[in-house]
């Protein structure tokens, strides 16, 4: 993303320029066959060829692994740790060590994954003094068991003639799975608190098994709990498996910027609504990490369909007239109503800008229930659109470069659902107290996370 003419400085531009090259560094240990490869894929979409480009079962710690699908991400492959073998196991220390020497503080390094081999044993002696090295350096650490479903499977073949023709067959499965997860994989964890693990399923080429999207959420959210916010938020730009953490991200890091607190916000002041909308539009866009290289997202046509969408949530009630024509029948569009149809949402673009609407942004920022309706209006719609759009393109690994139609079948997908109730949402909220009181706290940066957790993606 280069284009940014006609915003304020942006807070992810400054977290950004403050980390390296890519912004993330990820030390991934296991040996071959462990499922790095696809582990790597699905969580931060990086194609398994990139990951894999050395000789099977042999890669240098040193080479940074990167790729041009996903700029904000460098990784680190290391082997196993064999019996007998110390070489990678001190080639691993080494790596962490030297970080820590070229002026990256150890205790703020970016998080490490060790994926135990799946075999008799859970942790072999080398990845138990790697664990003991990384707890006592404060190097965030995660274990990932990377193979659910072979325990799964062996469970169902276990099952009873009675139990297989049972209603109840995968509730049983998933209840026995989990007890002999914990019965194998607990104890040998028990002596390194504190130590955070996950496990996935579905990740074996081949195996016919689906991914499990649910667990590979659970392991970015437990990322999330181990590493500072400024790590956080670029490894949260790097993943692209949990919306949850795109959304938490990029609230987060914008929330501390320019419209912490919204309307009472002074980092505004001075600027032009124009100006204020296309700052929070970039900072929410560049959270997501879309494949987009054709800029899509940060072009001008994309930012005129925003504008469709909230000038209907500016004007006071009794003004919607002067704003605009023949707005009679459509009403629920502009969130007066409560409900939008699939065969309505069309009319959003069918009834163009407003004039009004544009001279207003053009406006300098103030204090008002509209500047304040508008701005809470914005960072909801944009963001659900982009969980609308995250939903789009989950599945297709790696990430393929966005395109029109995924962005129009997100915004349309939006409109549809949720647009007309969360900007009810928005008036009754701006309307229920007077604007002074809202700007006195940070009560309506509270409501816009409400409004977004009550209608994202679950």
């Amino acid at each position: 993303m280069t284009t940014r003419g006609g915003t304020l400085p942006l807070e992810t531009d400054k977290i950004l320029a403050k980390c390296p090259k890519y912004e993330l560094r990820v030390l991934v240990v296991g040996k071959s066959g462990t499922g790095k490869s696809s582990l790597i894929n699905h969580v931060f979409g990086i194609k398994q060829q990139v990951v894999s480009h050395q000789t099977r079962g042999i890669c240098k710690i040193d080479e940074e692994i990167t790729s041009p699908d996903n700029p904000h991400l460098i990784l680190h492959d290391s082997m196993g740790f064999e019996p007998g073998q110390a070489t990678n196991l001190q080639n691993a220390i080494d790596f962490l060590k030297a970080r820590s020497a070229e002026n990256v503080a150890i205790q703020d390094s970016s998080p490490c994954c060790l994926i135990p081999h799946a075999g008799s044993r859970v942790l072999e002696t080398g990845d138990e003094q790697f664990i003991r090295f990384a707890l006592d350096k404060k190097v965030p650490l995660i274990i990932v068991f990377t193979q659910f479903d072979k325990l799964q499977s062996l469970i169902e073949q276990e099952l009873t003639e009675e139990e297989m023709d049972s209603d109840e067959c995968e509730a049983i499965v998933a209840k026995r799975s989990e007890m002999k997860f914990a019965e194998i994989c607990d104890p040998p964890l028990q002596g390194f608190q504190p130590l955070q693990y996950a496990r996935t399923s579905g990740l074996t080429e081949g195996s016919g098994v689906p991914v499990d999207h649910g667990a590979l959420k659970a392991l970015v959210d437990t990322t999330r709990d181990m590493v500072k916010k400024s790590i956080w938020f670029v490894t949260a730009v790097a993943q692209r498996t949990s919306a949850r953490a795109k959304i938490e991200g990029s609230i987060d890091i914008g929330m501390q910027g320019y419209w912490h607190g919204l309307a009472s916000t002074t980092g505004l002041m001075n600027s032009s609504l124009k100006t204020c909308l296309k700052t929070i539009h970039f900072e929410i866009i560049a959270s997501w990490n879309f494949n987009d290289p054709d800029e899509l997202l940060t072009n001008g046509a994309f930012e005129q369909k925003m504008y469709s969408l909230i000038q209907f949530i500016v004007p006071e009630d009794n003004k919607i007239r002067s704003w605009f024509d023949n707005v009679d029948p459509f009403q629920t569009l502009m969130g007066i109503g409560t409900a939008i149809t699939a065969a309505a949402a069309p009319v959003l673009v069918a009834i163009g800008l407003s004039t009004m609407f544009m001279q207003w942004i053009g406006s300098v920022y103030n204090k008002t229930p509209e500047a304040l309706r508008c701005l809470m209006a914005y960072i909801c719609d944009l963001t659900l659109i982009m969980d609308h759009l995250f939903l789009e393109t989950l599945d297709l690994l790696p990430p393929r470069r966005l395109t029109q139609a995924h962005i129009d079948s997100a915004v349309e997908s939006y409109q549809t659902s949720s647009a007309a109730k969360v900007h009810t949402e928005v008036r009754m909220y701006a309307n229920r107290a007077t604007f002074a009181q809202i700007v006195k706290s940070n009560n309506a940066e509270e409501k816009v996370k409400d409004i977004i957790d009550l209608y994202c993606s679950k």
